[in-house]
């Protein structure tokens, strides 16, 4: 599926790449481009570039890379097209109806389908959780945790009878087919064979921020393991790439997300009032799920358990908060094991003052270490050692400063020497050196790229930066030497020959467009670090060099031939090969 270049230029251009990424990353201009943390991979230095003119971003770290169609489809997890209607929906733009191959419409048409049956599954299991018997026990279950009729409503709330074939029953009887259910994770088994994924459970159907059913949770009821079951990743869903109840608490008024352990958390908490509370789906919180709450907000307050397992966790998250460019704070529920029971017992004004009451993730940190050690005085030299560590971390001069005075007064130790063990740590764990280690390892990978990009990208890549050389380049080199069997490299050279010819330059960001694969259009992206010889001389003798090593790479693969003409045309060109030389 596909739409007209004219159309997918209009689409990039109205939605300015700075502007659609900041939603996402916090930018900072230094000279020409803009600079943050990657959303793609963790890092402390900022190595994710976005060029303005250009219209293109570009990670230096792990090589990620492409316009902003490409990074819609990375970060939504989105297909190519889903992605153009996104940016265009965005931008007021009325699309036309893209053409597709056979292949294509059916992929569609079979995504499509999984989004219907994953809806109507969910309304399966609300019926049975409210008009059938066998859900009386799933329904005590709610009333006597407090949960409403209206939120059960609003959650989509149901219950997976004990049966293993009933909802495959239903849905095959409904036109579905078992190979689109299994591969939307409702069934389970093998085609001919298959079951139900859930039974005996209690279902919280799972909502993508649009507010289509992509997935289920299951608490069991009664006896039986694991007690929450959740839905596996499939082509509608990724569990590290969504929120429960974000779908809900992305219309909320409060200009905070409280971020908490389980869907009942969740619940409770959106019946008592506070309708931002989202949790994370079975796993550790990611930096996908840290990037989508950045889109809706600029803080996060974390309220897990206040067992070890909740503490731990919020300490995991708070370094994959901050960088995605979040404000963090730590909640301490008294007295309760999480918000849910809290709520019951105390009410949602009690809960409010804790809110209120939320700590700085230095000073939370120093809390679960004074409990960890202890009062005594070698727990408390522990405390101090293992904050100062934490201190060392703060890349911010203002901050690390102001927190290391704020420590040393709650600790009643010595700013001065708690500033020198900082500084210490800093200097041998390398963190003051650590930008330019990154430099270095830039010019290291910068200086090996030629290396790992091939001489025909190499080629383009001149051609594409130099758009002037392609004058002289042409007499020596024509699409002919990019076999149409290579896909990938003959597109680029059909797109970049073409327009050098009519309009004497190209853009990076159209040629991306050219590939609806995110792979394809990351290789396409590491062009961006490819470097040429800036001296006349040197230019020359490169592109002799790379066009040598076209030719030769095409004249192995005439060489397989039975075609005599084809043959004696490799012949002829063996001989040219021998003299070619470029000079500009």
């Amino acid at each position: 599926m596909y739409y007209s270049e004219d159309v997918l230029r209009q689409v990039r251009e109205s939605n300015d790449i700075v502007s659609v990424i900041s939603d996402y990353v916090t930018l900072t201009k230094k000279g020409s481009n803009y600079f943050g943390l990657c959303p793609f991979h963790g890092e402390k230095t900022p190595s994710f570039s976005v060029n303005e003119k250009d219209q293109f971003f570009h990670c230096f770290g792990c090589h990620a890379g492409g316009n902003v169609i490409t990074f819609v489809m990375k970060m939504e997890n989105l297909d190519f097209v889903e992605s153009v209607k996104l940016l265009a929906d965005r931008a007021h733009i009325t699309l036309p109806e893209a053409e597709a191959t056979e292949e294509e419409k059916k992929r569609a048409y079979r995504k499509q389908r999984m989004f219907e049956a994953a809806a109507e599954t969910a309304r399966y299991y609300y019926y049975h959780l409210t008009r059938t018997p066998a859900g009386g026990g799933a329904l005590s279950y709610l009333e006597k945790r407090g949960v409403t009729k209206e939120f059960r409503q609003k959650f989509g709330l149901g219950y997976s009878p004990v049966s293993r074939g009933g909802l495959a029953a239903h849905l095959k009887s409904k036109g579905y087919q078992e190979e689109d259910l299994l591969a939307a994770g409702l069934l389970f088994g093998k085609p001919g064979n298959t079951y139900d994924r859930f039974f005996n459970r209690l279902m919280f159907p799972i909502f993508d921020v649009q507010g289509r059913v992509i997935a289920f949770g299951g608490r069991v009821m009664g006896q039986g393991e694991p007690k929450y079951l959740n839905s596996s990743d499939s082509e509608i869903f990724n569990k590290r790439r969504n929120l429960y109840g974000l779908s809900l608490a992305k219309r909320s008024r409060r200009k905070f997300l409280m971020m908490v352990e389980g869907y009942m958390d969740v619940l409770s908490l959106h019946q008592a009032g506070f309708d931002n509370a989202v949790a994370s789906l079975g796993t550790a919180l990611t930096p996908e799920q840290a990037s989508l709450m950045k889109r809706y907000t600029d803080q996060v307050i974390l309220c897990y358990d206040s067992d070890s397992a909740g503490t731990n966790a919020a300490r995991r998250a708070i370094p994959i908060l901050q960088r995605a460019g979040l404000e963090v704070k730590v909640m301490q529920v008294p007295g309760a094991k999480d918000p849910d029971e809290y709520i019951r017992s105390s009410g949602a004004e009690a809960f409010e003052k804790v809110i209120a009451s939320a700590m700085d993730p230095i000073d939370f940190e120093m809390m679960v270490l004074q409990r960890e050690n202890g009062s005594q005085v070698e727990g408390q030299i522990r405390t101090i050692h293992d904050m100062a560590r934490r201190l060392a971390q703060i890349d911010n001069d203002l901050d690390r400063e102001l927190h290391i005075r704020d420590v040393a007064q709650k600790m009643k130790t010595s700013e001065k020497s708690l500033t020198q063990e900082v500084e210490e740590i800093r200097q041998k764990t390398g963190l003051l050196e650590y930008q330019n280690e990154r430099r270095a390892q830039r010019a290291q990978e910068n200086a090996s790229l030629n290396e790992r990009i091939d001489a025909q990208g190499q080629l383009i890549c001149a051609l594409i930066k130099k758009p002037e050389v392609f004058g002289t380049v042409k007499n020596y080199v024509s699409l002919s030497d990019f076999p149409e069997s290579d896909a990938f490299h003959y597109t680029m050279a059909r797109y970049v020959f073409s327009h050098l010819v009519n309009v004497q330059s190209v853009s990076l960001a159209d040629l991306v467009s050219c590939y609806p694969d995110v792979e394809d259009q990351t290789r396409i992206s590491k062009l961006y670090e490819f470097s040429l010889p800036e001296d006349r001389e040197d230019l020359s003798k490169f592109l002799t060099q790379i066009t040598r090593a076209v030719k030769q790479k095409r004249i192995e693969e005439m060489a397989s031939s039975d075609d005599d003409q084809v043959l004696l045309q490799m012949l002829n060109m063996k001989k040219q090969l021998s003299t070619l030389n470029i000079t500009l």
